[in-house]
């Protein structure tokens, strides 16, 4: 690749980021210069960007070490990959400032901090823009490029152009807090955590979120995986920010962080690593299609049963599934109650409500269709209020061949709540002009590996389905978590008519 032949790229900070992007820019054809903290470090850090190239089998092709007084004045891109902390950012771009021409680009990869404050430390708002790459920058192919307050549209072009001369996908953000991808996906970490305080297994949420949603790694093993302390830091500065209690850090989170169960770095989180790592604990929850649905013949019956096409069962023994994603009405109890009292029946909903009217001897479960297309069930065990699988349950999973995790009755079960709150987080940072709903489905499916973006997500299951699901979930809580985005409602009121 040889898109930015001739372009003089300045890179400072060679911790991991730092030292995959310098990897990029070179690739891509541009003569890049490193620079770290001392001579000592940026040395050491060029020798680590020359093991990891030939470890990939890559060949350096004009990465050089320099300081900042050799490599600025020269440079037509300064790019800063330094530790997230605005004041070490600052006094590095006022240096940057008294080197650098008067048409130098000048880029953060800050996953979080602000753009525009990182601007008026350069001095020239217009210049500074965030270039925001994925861990690992040489593999992930998102650039999130944030348009500070004072960035002019120009750098911000140049920014995307060069994210797409290193062969990835931009997609432009207003500065706020997370950006895009960070910010969707804080819901997703939050409600996973109070699953957890709600006495959900760690397990059972990841393995509801790999089957049902099709995401690559569960939600507590990414918080694992990346640190608790990470994210505590990160929620604390939501929360700052936003000034809205939905944004406030679980106390889970912050009692582990507490104790040094930080992760799987620390051997502990979420899992405990000397007794069970997250890939068996999920294996041992997760229960695979067995042979309780031979012979039966299922009955699709209620105001979703055909919400999507199920397998064709035959057999002498029939089970009426009655599908109700929405809270139940008056006449959904009433058919439920007639169902059952000529035969087997099971309810598929995760709405909270039918915990209080849910008939005896009647199943409970949520039926969903994974990204990738086979079906997955969440079955309700609730042992305290006294719900638990009957045959019939796992005879419908069967019969259709769905694996399936067993969940306690909580409004919206696992899957639904945490799809449908990332749908909510996205609606309201499309709604306050952050990003357009096209590019945060780009920056999820790319920058998190999702199948599906939140906006092809509420597509399939319907503004109205989400809304009431959202509304059901507030009420049932009293939470300001699941207060709907007034964008979607106006959405659902619009499907309505």
């Amino acid at each position: 690749m040889s898109d930015l032949a001739g372009v003089k790229v300045v890179v400072a900070g060679l911790g991991p980021m730092g030292r995959d992007i310098s990897r990029v820019f070179d690739q891509a054809g541009a003569t890049v210069s490193v620079v770290d903290v001392s001579p000592e470090l940026t040395e050491s850090g060029l020798a680590k960007i020359r093991a990891e190239a030939e470890s990939a089998g890559e060949r350096v092709s004009a990465i050089a070490a320099a300081t900042l007084a050799e490599a600025v004045p020269d440079a037509d891109v300064f790019l800063e990959a330094v530790v997230e902390n605005l004041a070490v950012k600052r006094e590095l771009l006022a240096e940057v400032a008294a080197l650098g021409r008067a048409d130098l680009v000048v880029a953060s990869n800050t996953s979080s901090l602000s753009v525009g404050e990182m601007g008026k430390a350069f001095g020239d708002p217009e210049r500074v823009v965030g270039m925001h790459f994925f861990n690992p920058a040489t593999k992930m192919r998102l650039v999130e490029v944030i348009a500070g307050g004072g960035t002019s549209a120009a750098v911000v072009r140049r920014a995307r152009e060069l994210a797409e001369a290193l062969g990835k996908t931009a997609v432009v953000c207003r500065d706020s807090p997370n950006f895009i991808v960070n910010r969707v996906c804080r819901p997703l970490y939050y409600e996973a955590q109070l699953l957890v305080t709600q006495g959900v297994p760690a397990g059972a949420v990841d393995a509801a979120a790999s089957g049902g949603l099709g995401h690559p790694m569960g939600p507590l093993t990414l918080l694992d995986f990346t640190g608790l302390h990470t994210h505590l830091g990160s929620s604390e500065t939501a929360l700052r920010e936003f000034a809205d209690p939905r944004y406030r850090p679980i106390p889970l989170a912050r009692s582990l962080v507490r104790s040094g169960f930080t992760g799987r770095a620390a051997g502990r989180g979420f899992y405990d690593y000397t007794t069970e790592k997250p890939r068996a604990a999920i294996a041992r929850l997760r229960r695979e299609p067995g042979s309780d649905g031979a012979g039966v013949q299922i009955i699709a019956a209620g105001p979703d049963a055909t919400a999507f096409e199920l397998p064709a069962t035959t057999g002498g023994r029939v089970i009426t599934l009655y599908r109700c994603h929405g809270g139940p009405g008056e006449g959904d109890i009433a058919a439920v109650r007639k169902l059952a009292g000529s035969g087997e029946v099971v309810v598929d909903s995760s709405d909270g409500r039918w915990l209080d009217v849910l008939p005896a001897g009647v199943g409970w479960l949520r039926l969903h269709r994974a990204p990738a297309g086979d079906l997955f069930a969440e079955i309700v065990r609730d042992d305290v209020a006294k719900v638990a699988p009957t045959p019939a349950v796992t005879a419908v999973a069967d019969a259709v061949g769905a694996a399936s995790v067993e969940v306690p009755a909580l409004p919206g079960l696992v899957v639904d709540r945490l799809a449908y709150c990332m749908v909510n987080e996205a609606a309201g940072l499309v709604e306050e002009g952050t990003a357009v709903a096209g590019d945060v489905d780009v920056a999820l499916t790319l920058g998190m590996n999702h199948p599906r973006g939140p906006f092809e997500t509420l597509e399939l299951a319907g503004a109205p389905a989400v809304y009431e699901a959202l509304r059901s979930m507030a009420e049932l809580t009293g939470d300001p978590r699941y207060r709907p985005a007034q964008l979607l409602r106006r959405q659902a009121a619009g499907a309505r008519r």
